[in-house]
């Protein structure tokens, strides 16, 4: 689907969901300043074979190496600051910083199934370009 994205301010941006799974409600602009909220659900579209432009935002499955990424940067601001350090954490904390990573990256891919946001680069539409050639869409399924 095509999804339609606004911010308050008035910021349109779509997005493509390319995977078969769910979506987020909300995510931040493109310069991370601006929460934008899925709007005017009655305007996406299918549209199964797209070939999405090098730039362009798309959902895709959250990767193990993905979520490591988001998980050691969590366990880095968190470890030994604030008020609720993670090395207290009666579960993360024995784990060490590189157990825990390991732990959240887990938690975070779930079943495999978990969105997360990539921007498409010329290897991407090129991925993206070649499945809608080897599989094109015929009356609502893959032939």
């Amino acid at each position: 689907m095509l999804m339609k994205y606004t911010s308050k301010a008035g910021e349109v941006e779509w997005i493509w969901n390319s995977r078969d799974g769910v979506s987020p409600f909300g995510l931040l602009s493109k310069d991370g300043k601006d929460p934008l909220s899925h709007a005017d659900w009655h305007e996406d579209a299918f549209v199964p074979n797209f070939v999405p432009p090098v730039g362009m935002r798309i959902f895709v499955d959250l990767t193990m190496d993905k979520a490591l990424v988001s998980a050691k940067r969590q366990v880095s601001q968190s470890w030994d600051r604030g008020n609720y350090q993670m090395k207290d954490h009666p579960h993360l904390g024995p784990m060490g910083r590189d157990g825990a990573a390991a732990a959240l990256a887990k938690e975070y891919v779930g079943k495999g199934d978990q969105p997360t946001v990539e921007v498409v680069t010329e290897e991407i539409r090129a991925a993206f370009a070649k499945m809608a050639f080897e599989q094109p869409f015929h009356l609502g399924r893959r032939s």
